[in-house]
C-alpha cells in the first residue's frame, strides 16, 4: 500500500502532468463553462479536452453539471488550483532569485520561507530597463525614503528631479564619483533637487556596490553586473528582520557622508 506522501505525490504528478489540467482548473476557478467554451478559451482540441475534463472529474477536482452540459470547480479542486498556482510562483522566484544572489555581494538576514513573499525584477533582453522603472514607481508612491546607490543613473536623476514636487521626503547617498559622471549633463537638475526642501543628496565613498533603499515599510534592494548597470532587484515588503537590516545598514553608510 502507499503511504499517504506517496500518494500526495502521486495527485502532484497528475496535475503538473499537463500543462492543461492547471489552465482548466485556473478558467474553472474564476467561472463555471461548458465544454465548447472551455475549448475556444483555451485554445484546446476537442480530444485533448475531453481526456482532460474526464481526468479533473475522475479525480475529484471538478464536477460536470449534465442537466445543463457545464463544469465546475470542486472544493478540493480550488485547493489543489491554489497550491499549485503558489508553486509555480515560488518556482518562478527561485529561478530568478539565483541570478539575484549570485551578484550580490552581501548576506541578507532573510530565511528562504521568507523569500517567497519578495519580488524580484530582473533587467532582460526585452526589458532592460525595468528594474529601474520598478523602483522608480516605488518611490514616487511613497511618503518616506531613504538609501544609497553606488553609481548614478540618469533615470534616478530624473525621479528625484520629478520627487521635488511630490509629498515625501527621500535622503539618498552616493558615491562622489557617482556624480561626477553625471555631470555636466545633469548639472542644472543636480542643482535643483539640491535646492529642494525635501530631498536631499550625500555623498559617501563607503557606498557598497548594490543599492538599498527603504520606502515606507519596503526594502529595495538593486544587484549590478560587471558594468555596474543595474542587474535585479529585489522587493520584501513589511520584512521585520530585513527592514531592521536595512535601516542598521544605511544608518552606518549614512554616518559616513556628507551633504553634497
Amino acid at each position: 500500500m502507499d503511504s499517504p506522501g506517496e500518494a500526495t505525490l502521486e495527485r502532484l504528478e497528475f496535475l503538473i502532468a499537463s500543462p492543461n489540467r492547471y489552465r482548466l482548473l485556473r478558467s474553472l476557478s474564476e467561472r463555471a463553462a461548458s465544454p465548447d467554451a472551455l475549448g475556444e478559451e483555451l485554445d484546446l482540441p476537442r480530444s485533448t479536452l475531453r481526456r482532460n475534463l474526464t481526468a479533473l472529474e475522475k479525480q475529484g477536482y471538478i464536477s460536470h453539471v449534465v442537466t445543463e452540459n457545464r463544469y465546475e470547480i470542486t472544493v478540493a479542486g480550488e485547493i489543489a488550483f491554489e497550491a499549485v498556482r503558489d508553486a509555480l510562483s515560488a518556482v518562478e522566484l527561485g529561478a530568478s532569485l539565483g541570478p539575484f544572489f549570485e551578484r550580490f555581494p552581501a548576506e541578507l538576514p532573510i530565511s528562504s520561507d521568507a523569500l517567497t513573499s519578495c519580488d524580484i525584477t530582473v533587467s532582460t533582453t526585452d526589458t532592460p530597463f525595468e528594474p529601474l522603472y520598478h523602483v522608480r514607481r516605488s518611490v514616487v508612491d511613497a511618503t518616506r525614503v531613504s538609501g544609497f546607490v553606488p553609481t548614478i543613473n540618469p533615470l534616478y536623476i530624473e525621479t528625484l528631479h520629478e520627487c521635488i514636487t511630490e509629498d515625501l521626503t527621500l535622503d539618498v547617498v552616493a558615491p562622489p564619483t557617482g556624480y561626477e559622471s553625471a555631470s555636466p549633463d545633469y548639472d542644472e537638475t543636480l542643482a535643483a533637487i539640491d535646492a529642494s526642501e525635501n530631498v536631499t543628496l550625500y555623498e559617501s565613498s563607503a557606498v557598497p556596490e548594490y543599492a538599498l533603499g527603504i520606502v515606507d515599510e519596503t526594502v529595495l534592494i538593486g544587484a549590478f553586473d560587471e558594468r555596474m548597470r543595474t542587474h535585479s532587484v529585489l522587493a520584501a515588503p513589511s520584512q521585520s528582520e530585513l527592514l531592521q537590516w536595512a535601516t542598521e545598514t544605511y544608518d552606518e553608510i549614512k554616518d559616513t557622508a556628507t551633504l553634497r
